[in-house]
């Protein structure tokens, strides 16, 4: 198998569209293309190409059309296919091997207490087992007492090995893992022969090289799918690029570059967006946002195109103007699709002119002279759709001083608040009753464990807007949503972040930096209002207060995102001339300790941080949490009761610690 390079001149976006896949030949093999095309005389009348987008010397294509697809070993000599229901989920695995293949779902990416499901095609015939990766993770994975799995087709041919089974997505058995919408740690195996006997014995597995075998995250139930555009619409793309920045030798660095979008003459819809990471670079870009600019005249006209360290007391004004999210892109993502009845609005008169590229780019080795390219690559249509669409972002007020973080807690939560007021009078003032929510990208750092989108009305909390609690920093994709999600003017929302900081000796601080933190959700929704972030932060006395801190003042010739360094006690005496890093550093911190402060900061007056293209008038200066007399708790689906339950997984530590309490939103 292997990986077909190229690049694209006409603009194309993804989907899959079984009666109008192109087979193209390449120099060695056979190969298929996932492509979707319209008619292809003009440039502007491009097709849907997915993002996976793989050519394959291979013999066999799937047996029907899938929706979802990922090559999951490097030169793409594993693929899975997936579609689902209400109630199972049909996996096809593709394996470049005339011996076994394996799949399995892992808690931690590993072999321990892995759902593995292992097949091969022998003398014409095909056998799928389940089975249980070992406790200690050591050893040969044994088959399950219960075999919940059922073989639907397979085949072997021109090298490749094909199976088709079905299972149901809750866990049927204790041994059994079943599938949400959380990242999912996707293992697997390739076998070079058949067994000797009727199943695969020790021997076999452990001839297995590390080449072989593997792991990867998937969002298996909320990734994006088949993507069939809108019939008569026609494209055109342009790109936005760094412009072959030389990578500075420092751990972490945001490099913002100033764009203008073209002028348009009408309205016009975006409707794609999907990264173009250098090749190579993969392990150095890890997240790149793009933001809508104020400004419609450019005080410095020279700001354009030029790359500026981001954050910075120098950063030019014309870049500081910059603060709207329109997309987000994070590690281990794809493409981004809008809904085929929502795009976000271009060549309107609130339509972005200049748009600022912020990428954040990782060197930990400190490598001097890595150059990049990267950016992201846009897709429009004239041919206009139902609704505007925009992105909200959601949760903790990015800072350093009200964003902590203690060490050594297997669990600890933080809190951002969505306050009502914010929603209710921006909906107000756009005469909307409700927005629809259809996506989100949930981000923290290495920290993040659990991410939780929670949703209120009044003091009732309705069903999680989203939620992963298998978090993976490598693999921040959008969630796309199979059923949107209503927000009413006046409703509230929270994102809940739980962190395991036991490996870290010191406090880490919210702000900017890889090993700093982030509890975010970047929420895709339609119709558009004025409002781009809604976000809260605990009130900074009450922190200081709650070690002993009376008076302090903050240095403020640091950097626009710094650290407790920065906070200069000055009260009461006992601790004066000290910095609060000193004083939080200078406590022992166990579970219990870290449970209470984040207690605390909980229950804490709470800052509310909302921007939009008006003034809120509004909001409260601050605002307290508050028990919600009816906390929604998430239930399981249960293993061959056909109901239609929540996906999002069973009662978590989350759930039932603190799923007592929201805000006052």
């Amino acid at each position: 198998m292997r990986f077909c390079s190229f690049r694209q001149n006409t603009p194309v976006i993804g989907a899959i569209n079984a009666t109008k896949r192109k087979i193209l030949t390449c120099e060695v093999g056979k190969l298929f293309w996932r492509f979707f095309h319209s008619p292809p005389s003009q440039s502007s009348q491009a097709g849907f190409l997915d993002y996976s987008t793989v050519c394959f010397s291979h013999a066999q294509t799937p047996s029907e059309e899938f929706p979802h697809m990922a090559a999951l070993a490097p030169g793409n000599k594993v693929v899975l296919y997936w579609k689902f229901n209400e109630t199972h989920i049909t996996f096809e695995l593709h394996g470049q091997t005339t011996g076994w293949v394996g799949v399995g779902l892992s808690p931690n990416g590993g072999m321990i207490n892995a759902d593995i499901y292992v097949g091969w095609v022998k003398d014409g015939s095909a056998t799928i087992t389940d089975r249980k990766g070992p406790p200690d993770g050591q050893g040969f994975p044994p088959l399950d007492e219960e075999q919940n799995v059922k073989l639907l087709d397979g085949s072997e041919s021109d090298g490749w090995t094909r199976l088709k089974f079905r299972r149901e997505i809750p866990a049927c058995e204790p041994s059994d893992i079943p599938i949400t919408t959380d990242t999912t740690r996707v293992i697997y195996a390739l076998g070079a022969e058949d067994p000797s006997g009727d199943d695969i014995v020790s021997a076999d597995y452990h001839q297995v090289g590390l080449e072989n075998r593997g792991t990867r995250s998937l969002l298996i139930l909320e990734s994006n799918g088949d993507v069939t555009p809108p019939a008569g619409e026609t494209y055109e793309t342009f790109e936005l690029l760094n412009g072959n920045l030389t990578i500075p030798q420092k751990d972490t660095y945001y490099n913002c570059r100033l764009f203008e979008f073209p002028t348009l003459s009408s309205k016009h819809h975006m409707v794609k967006i999907e990264p173009v990471v250098q090749a190579g670079n993969e392990l150095h870009v890890h997240h790149i946002l793009l933001y809508h600019c104020n400004n419609d005249v450019l005080q410095n006209s020279s700001n354009l195109l030029t790359n500026e360290e981001c954050y910075t007391p120098n950063m030019p004004q014309d870049l500081q103007d910059c603060g709207s999210v329109i997309h987000a892109w994070a590690i281990g993502g794809g493409t981004f699709y809008y809904p085929n009845h929502a795009g976000f609005p271009l060549g309107t008169e609130d339509s972005p002119r200049y748009v600022l590229l912020e990428t954040h780019y990782d060197n930990p080795q400190k490598t001097s002279g890595i150059q990049d390219n990267s950016g992201i690559r846009i897709t429009y249509t004239s041919q206009l759709r139902d609704y505007d669409a925009a992105v909200l972002e959601v949760g903790h007020s990015v800072s350093p001083f009200e964003h902590l973080i203690p060490p050594n807690a297997d669990k600890f939560l933080s809190y951002g608040n969505c306050h009502y007021t914010c929603l209710k009078e921006t909906m107000d003032n756009s005469s909307q009753t409700n927005i629809k929510v259809f996506g989100t990208v949930l981000h923290s750092h290495l920290l993040g464990k659990e991410i939780t989108l929670r949703h209120f009305r009044g003091n009732k909390e309705l069903p999680f807007i989203a939620r992963d609690l298998s978090y993976d920093f490598n693999y921040q994709e959008a969630k796309i949503f199979s059923k949107e999600v209503e927000v009413k003017s006046g409703d509230g929302m929270q994102v809940l972040c739980n962190y395991n900081s036991k490996e870290r000796e010191n406090f880490t601080t919210g702000g900017l930096g890889t090993n700093q933190e982030m509890c975010l959700s970047f929420m895709y929704y339609y119709p558009k209002i004025s409002l781009t972030k809604c976000q809260s932060r605990p009130y900074i006395n009450s922190i200081s207060q709650y070690f002993g801190v009376t008076e302090y003042r903050i240095d403020t010739s640091a950097p626009a995102y710094g650290s407790l360094k920065e906070v200069i006690i000055t009260g009461p005496r006992l601790l004066a001339g000290k910095t609060l890093e000193e004083v939080v550093s200078s406590i022992e911190w166990r579970q219990d300790k870290a449970e209470h402060f984040s207690k605390h900061l909980r229950d804490a007056p709470q800052i509310p941080h909302c921007e939009a293209s008006s003034e809120i008038t509004t909001k409260p200066d601050h605002f307290f949490a508050r028990p919600i007399a009816h906390p929604y708790v998430a239930r399981e689906r249960k293993c061959g009761s056909g109901i239609t339950l929540n996906v999002n997984g069973a009662l978590t530590f989350m759930t039932l610690l603190l799923g007592f309490f929201g805000s006052n939103f």
